[in-house]
């Protein structure tokens, strides 16, 4: 049933028209998020159009290779799907919680990188305060509705069952530790896991860019 959700979100996403809709409204917007939680498939891609710019634009803010770029929006993207899986409406606005959710994915993905390549891309996490308004998005320069799309898409034609259950954690926010403790794994599988569904992610989305 989990599996099937999801690849009907996938699926939708492949029809999906994109419409004029009022996002101003935070009602509106709460119950975007709330039928998104839910695997509706346009009610997350409406935020995901609107959000993309808050995504293209923390990355911007670090001085990084082309190349390289592709593996920090996806990064930012796992950070938007968190945010959308567990937003809690009582606790702050949504554009507050998705910032913070994107800044950490990405930010903690600059740590990574400098540390696994020895070397050392600059961030102000400071600069990362003044967020743009996300009202209205203009044409994207790193990431557009076909990457969403192929990102949902794929997951199920490349993840195994195993990876399937480890994303969904993840995406909840749960801890390696946590994860180990519910699938009864060590926390070195979970992390491997981890690690490669990154990277299939990886190579789903870059050809096509």
């Amino acid at each position: 049933m989990r599996v099937l959700k999801f690849h009907k979100l996938a699926v939708s996403l492949l029809h999906y028209k994109e419409k004029n809709t009022d996002m101003a409204v935070s009602s509106t917007e709460n119950v975007l998020i709330a039928s998104a939680k839910q695997g509706d498939a346009r009610a997350f891609e409406l935020l995901a159009a609107k959000y993309k710019r808050l995504l293209e634009w923390y990355v911007k803010q670090l001085n990084l290779p082309v190349s390289e770029k592709d593996d920090f929006i996806q990064e930012g993207l796992i950070g938007l799907l968190k945010a959308v899986r567990t937003y809690d409406s009582k606790s702050s606005s949504f554009v507050t919680y998705a910032s913070i959710c994107i800044k950490s994915s990405i930010i903690s993905a600059v740590r990574k990188f400098n540390k696994q390549y020895n070397t050392l891309v600059p961030y102000d996490e400071g600069s990362y305060d003044n967020v743009p308004d996300v009202s209205g998005s203009p044409e994207s320069d790193f990431i557009d509705r076909e990457s969403v799309e192929i990102l949902y898409n794929k997951i199920f034609s490349v993840l195994s069952e195993y990876e399937l259950t480890v994303f969904e954690m993840y995406l909840s926010d749960m801890s390696y530790a946590d994860m180990s403790i519910n699938l009864k794994r060590d926390i070195k599988s979970v992390g491997n896991a981890v690690f490669r569904i990154k990277k299939k992610l990886k190579e789903t989305i870059k050809p096509n860019r």
